[in-house]
């Protein structure tokens, strides 16, 4: 069940009294090694130098075009949301989610086989179920309207922050929008800048792409139109679906600060779902959606 509270913390478990009485010899030896110039050795972050920004995105978007066909990513997903009294919910969750690039989503929490928490999304529509409220929203994709209380965070953010799709290689919606890199020691930042209608210029959308091996994709910003941020996620232990790729991400950690919202999914295994596809029931919007739904235009 989602559960509200925090959880206590476990102490740990003291060792006996020999294998103590080893760590009072070890410790002031270490500490001596250390004071004598000889500390533990820890392995060297590798920085590899900047490089252009069209090839940067090009080995990002090389890595998702490898993606054949529906994924399917099993884990345990742990956070909280942010109820509309101001309380937090926390949660820990076994979690199943399937994705087909570019906007075919779901993410389905579960606790001992009972359904808490659904976040899903297709082509058209994105919906949500919350088992405390025992109902359904729906939206239509592309629509910019507020999302009611008892939805904490829109599904196709959820796409964002996983870090799979590709970046944009060209810059469109009517010449507004433009792209540009800034570099820092450990990142290639690739910034989306939109100017308002003041001439104020708002960085939209930001990937974070590491400097080290392989290249891909740390960190997913995202703004609202004013500049405000929306939406930010961390990704980290890039592993290969299969020998050949692509490599996927096996730790996601997402924050929504403006609505109170935290979610970290620890994947155990990613596999190829190919019989998944965009008509099949993973990705259609529930019936219960058709009286609870968020419209707005697309």
């Amino acid at each position: 069940m989602v559960s509200s509270g925090s959880r206590s913390r476990i102490p740990t478990r003291r060792g006996r009294g020999r294998r103590s009485a080893a760590a009072r010899v070890l410790v002031p030896a270490t500490l001596a090694a250390v004071v004598a110039g000889c500390p533990p050795r820890v392995a060297e972050r590798i920085r590899l130098d900047a490089i252009p920004m069209h090839e940067a995105i090009a080995i990002v978007n090389a890595n998702s075009g490898a993606i054949r066909g529906t994924l399917r990513a099993s884990g345990t997903v742990n956070g909280y949301f942010t109820n509309r009294d101001g309380r937090r919910t926390s949660y820990h969750l076994d979690g199943i989610m399937f994705y087909l690039a570019p906007t075919y989503f779901r993410f389905d929490l579960k606790k001992f086989g009972d359904r808490q928490i659904l976040f899903g999304a297709n082509r058209d529509d994105f919906w949500f179920f919350n088992k405390q409220d025992e109902s359904y929203y729906c939206g239509r994709q592309g629509s910019r309207e507020d999302l009611p209380p008892e939805v904490p965070v829109r599904p196709d953010q959820l796409v964002d922050a996983l870090g799979l799709t590709p970046i944009p290689d060209e810059v469109s919606r009517d010449g507004d929008l433009r792209r540009a890199q800034r570099v820092v020691e450990d990142y290639q930042q690739i910034l989306f800048l939109r100017a308002d209608e003041s001439g104020r210029v708002i960085v939209e959308k930001e990937y974070w792409l590491d400097r080290a091996p392989p290249r891909l994709i740390r960190r997913v910003v995202l703004r609202d139109n004013e500049g405000v941020l929306e939406m930010e996620s961390s990704l980290d232990e890039y592993k290969p679906l299969a020998p050949a790729g692509p490599l996927l991400p096996h730790r996601m950690v997402a924050d929504w600060p403006t609505v109170g919202a935290h979610l970290r999914f620890h994947v155990g295994q990613w596999t190829s779902a190919e019989q998944v596809t965009p008509g099949g029931p993973q990705f259609s919007p529930p019936v219960e959606c058709r009286a609870n739904r968020i419209e707005g235009s697309r």
